[in-house]
């Protein structure tokens, strides 16, 4: 268990150049446009010709189609009550299909890699945050990682540095040192074809079949990962046959009872590392009203023992809100220890770093 518990949210992706939530589409929709999709080209234009078919949902009721969230939780919401307008019945799945693909596509374009040295790096944030959790480690802290991105751009950087990660899922055989839980899954997460359990593409093992000559020839400066056209090169198996490539993402809202069996073992693994936690670091989330799944699980996962040093939360929104929504969250005897701290996600490496290097 853990002494550090780390929360980091859209955020912290966002150093890196993923898009957040709320300007998603607007960012997919750019790269439909720029007709550099190849095969993901209809899956792109199937989940925009759906979200126009939605259009008709606002005559009776408010729908957020600008939001990707809200659109994902409109489609898994047509899959349980199997209707959708405008769609046929039989086409919803495929539908949900194509919108996780758009998911990892527009990540996979948007995140990006600086090379030095004929060397693929990490984002400079997530290298600056793994070296203060190596830096940490070293000290004896425990720490672990909760995560609400689907991206690797965290993985990269934890590998990178010679930190292994612990998905924590129940068949993922790892020497991890670092639980990461990533509760709404990974774009490096994978479903076996026969049985429900997730397999994880270790992202060492994606790092060893990167070429960089094509890279170093061209002078590039920075590079995307496409971990989605390599699958056919990864050999992952389960239950002797290849896994499904598309990757294991879930809706990022309070029903996510579909997906119990599958991810369980992660949401249980991070309600244990709060209980446990002496100190919580959030970056990068904004504990949208919303998300009734992380309420209940910092509720009752908090219930422990351990006494809380240190609540801070890292947001660069200075007018209140996302401070009132933390303080709504925490109870009396965390609420001394809290601090609300208004900056962005690479702010917080020297202000915790300094916290700690006398202890």
């Amino acid at each position: 268990m853990s002494e550090i518990v780390f929360i980091l949210g859209a955020g912290a992706s966002k150093e890196a150049g993923a898009p957040v939530m709320a300007n998603f589409l607007d960012t997919a929709d750019e790269l439909r446009r720029g007709g550099k999709l190849g095969q993901f080209s209809q899956d792109f234009d199937r989940v925009f010709d759906a979200i126009s078919e939605l259009q008709a949902v606002h005559s009776k009721a408010q729908l957020n189609l600008d939001d990707i969230e809200s659109v994902f939780a409109a489609f898994e919401m047509g899959r349980l009550t199997n209707r959708l307008p405008g769609i046929e019945a039989n086409d919803i799945e495929p539908l949900l299909v194509s919108i996780r693909r758009l998911i990892l596509k527009t990540l996979e374009q948007t995140v990006s890699y600086p090379i030095r040295s004929e060397s693929i790096f990490p984002s400079p944030s997530y290298h600056s945050f793994a070296e203060l959790v190596k830096e940490l480690s070293l000290k004896g802290h425990t720490c672990s990682i909760i995560t609400f991105n689907y991206d690797y751009a965290l993985d990269y950087a934890l590998n990178f540095n010679g930190i292994p990660a612990d998905y924590c899922l129940p068949e993922a055989k790892s020497d991890g040192v670092i639980p990461l839980m990533k509760l709404h899954g990974s774009l490096n997460w994978a479903r076996c074809s026969k049985c429900p359990e997730i397999i994880p593409w270790n992202i060492k093992d994606y790092s060893r079949i990167i070429s960089l000559h094509p890279l170093a020839s061209k002078r590039t400066t920075s590079v995307h990962l496409e971990l989605s056209t390599s699958f056919s090169k990864s050999g992952l198996k389960h239950c002797e046959v290849n896994v499904d490539p598309d990757p294991v993402i879930v809706p990022p809202t309070w029903n996510k009872t579909e997906y119990h069996q599958v991810l369980s073992n992660v949401w249980a693994r991070a309600a244990s590392e709060l209980s446990t936690a002496e100190n919580v670091f959030v970056s990068g989330y904004s504990l949208n009203e919303s998300d009734l799944f992380f309420r209940y699980l910092f509720a009752l996962g908090s219930v422990g023992s351990t006494r809380i040093k240190r609540f801070w939360v890292f947001n660069p929104e200075s007018e209140g809100i996302v401070d009132r929504r933390f303080r709504g969250l925490i109870g009396p005897s965390t609420e001394a220890r809290y601090k609300y701290i208004p900056s962005q996600f690479h702010d917080m490496f020297n202000l915790i770093s300094k916290e700690f290097k006398s202890l």
